[in-house]
């Protein structure tokens, strides 16, 4: 009986050191033999830049990768790079992000899904074209609040508002329409007209 398997080859991969020439979709390294083109590993997170040092792993069928990037060559900000969905998952702790200077996210769609979210800022500033929101409690407390809008609309079923102090209102003209009865209560009242004061109503009471 004949043996018609064919006998494997083993790759042998073997390990060396390169500098890398250009980069890309595939990484040209000059090693000691010649340059060689080889793909970033996928165990390989930080992207080949032009003259990073690098470790590939070479095998006899002419395969190459980049194992890992040694030594960064430029002063270019270090970019872990990823291809397709990525999942970051921490089992049995916490994740602490630390930058010494900024922390900055660019994506076309962000979402933060947590059952408590805390954020604590000594400065806090939101620019947005739209900003739309839906709480079914807020609870705001504030030293100073200053608030400038060209437009403000508010639309509530009741409205409940306590000044325990002074409250002024300073407008270049103001209307208030009220459906029913509007009453008015103060221990004193003070109307100031510098030209006409007109009450208009088909009963009028004073005194």
């Amino acid at each position: 009986m004949h043996n018609l398997a064919e006998k494997i080859i083993p790759a042998r991969p073997e390990l060396e050191y390169g500098t890398v020439v250009s980069s890309g979709d595939a990484v040209v390294v000059a090693v000691p033999f010649g340059e060689i083109q080889a793909v970033r590993a996928a165990g390989c997170l930080i992207r080949p830049e032009k003259g990073d040092s690098v470790l590939l792993s070479v095998d006899a069928q002419g395969g190459a990768w980049v194992l890992s990037v040694l030594e960064r060559a430029g002063v270019t900000p270090t970019a872990l790079e990823f291809e397709g969905d990525t999942v970051l998952r921490i089992k049995g702790g916490g994740l602490t992000v630390a930058p010494d200077t900024e922390l900055t996210c660019v994506t076309g769609k962000a979402s933060l899904h947590a059952e408590d979210a805390e954020v604590t800022a000594g400065r806090a500033t939101l620019t947005a074209r739209l900003f739309s929101s839906q709480v079914e409690l807020v609870k705001h407390v504030a030293g100073t609040v200053d608030d400038i809008s060209r437009e403000f609309t508010r639309r509530v079923v009741n409205y409940f508002r306590f000044t325990t102090e002074h409250e002024d209102c300073q407008a270049r003209s103001s209307r208030q329409l009220v459906e029913e009865t509007m009453t008015m209560h103060s221990k004193n009242t003070v109307i100031v007209s510098e030209e006409h004061v007109k009450i208009d109503g088909e009963l009028i009471h004073m005194g």
